[in-house]
């Protein structure tokens, strides 16, 4: 193949690309706006989480039985947003809620931990959190949006998955549980630390508190190291993000077009894969959706704030295990116990067994 033949090849792959990309968009989009139209617009957050759904499960292989899997799919969306609800009753409720739904649908979806299954639906219920339901219409609404959001997502992944041929043996919803069952200390850390970012939110009455939620779900990782590669992440693109946001959001760009903006930066993430530079682009899309309820001073000053929450308590949930691990250390160079029998490791305790 000459210079020219490759050149063309390349050209070709770009415009494959750019439509795939554009069409991807443009689908999130449309079905955000489904939803809105459909169900009003304090069921938009929700709704973002549904088409993480729609765009993501289809695509992957679980290794879990589809109809298991779709059944538990089409539950957790509803049970996501009634937890949510029940959440804002009051500090007992926050801790119950907060705790067992993370707890729950951890021990369902935690496997395969290198797909994440589990992170579309806890942004359903943190998301649903993040929009509070105040009155009963607009909770037999949200009813109805997740209803309709867990079918749609448990119909497409099924008939998706009828089609693909089986490359291995597929796990029943029991033995997903067992999987699941191994990664203690990542569910514990994550259903703990989403449960403080709730009480702290509910005691101090914040107006987002759903932006220390989305640190710590963001940040709870297996790997300490890749925790705090993450936390460097996100502080470094937080100041970027805040300083872009003041300069275009507040200098550069008129107000009546900063809409077409945000959306130009939703479109530009459809190309960025990169935690480092997604997380510049939610900073800014956040900052200005939250000027709704903040001027922009406390909205760059809240962000800020409830990151560094969300860091310390993240950071906080991995401290018994660097106490494990230094204790553990200290027993071996003392050469063991008398019995000759060894400490249990680190994994079976506070970290991934």
């Amino acid at each position: 193949m000459d210079k020219k033949e490759l050149l063309t090849e390349k050209k070709k792959k770009i415009w494959i690309l750019i439509g795939k990309n554009t069409a991807s968009f443009a689908f999130c989009i449309g079905c955000i706006y489904l939803f809105l139209f459909l169900f009003g617009s304090h069921n938009i957050l929700p709704s973002v989480a549904v088409v993480v759904g729609l765009m993501t499960f289809p695509a992957l292989d679980l290794r879990v039985e589809p109809i298991s899997f779709c059944v538990t799919a089409f539950l957790l969306f509803p049970l996501a947003g009634i937890a949510a609800a029940l959440s804002f009753g009051n500090i007992w409720l926050s801790i119950l809620c907060n705790f067992g739904i993370t707890f729950f649908i951890l021990l369902l979806t935690a496997e395969p931990l290198q797909m994440k299954p589990y992170i579309t639906f806890l942004l359903c219920y943190i998301f649903s959190q993040g929009s509070p339901v105040l009155t009963p219409e607009v909770f037999a609404s949200r009813m109805i949006c997740l209803t309709v959001g867990g079918l749609s997502v448990a119909l497409v992944t099924y008939f998706t998955w009828r089609r693909r041929p089986k490359s291995c043996r597929q796990h029943s919803l029991h033995e997903q549980v067992l999987l699941s069952g191994r990664h203690k200390s990542f569910i514990l850390r994550m259903a703990i630390g989403l449960t403080l970012s709730g009480i702290i939110g509910f005691i101090f009455h914040l107006k987002k508190p759903m932006w220390i939620s989305i640190a710590v779900f963001s940040l709870t990782q297996i790997d300490v190291r890749e925790t705090h590669q993450r936390i460097k992440y996100r502080v470094i693109a937080t100041i970027i993000g805040v300083f872009l946001f003041l300069l275009f959001c507040q200098y550069l760009i008129p107000q009546e077009y900063i809409f077409f903006f945000i959306i130009f930066l939703g479109y530009v993430g459809t190309w960025v894969k990169e935690y480092k530079y997604v997380q510049i682009i939610n900073t800014i899309s956040a900052i200005n959706a939250s000027l709704v309820l903040f001027d922009s001073a406390a909205a760059i000053g809240s962000r800020i704030l409830l990151l560094g929450i969300g860091i310390a308590i993240v950071l906080a949930l991995f401290f018994p295990d660097y106490i494990y691990r230094r204790l553990a250390g200290r027993h071996k160079k003392s050469g063991g116990t008398r019995s000759g029998a060894s400490l249990p490791s680190a994994s079976e305790t506070f970290t991934e067994t």
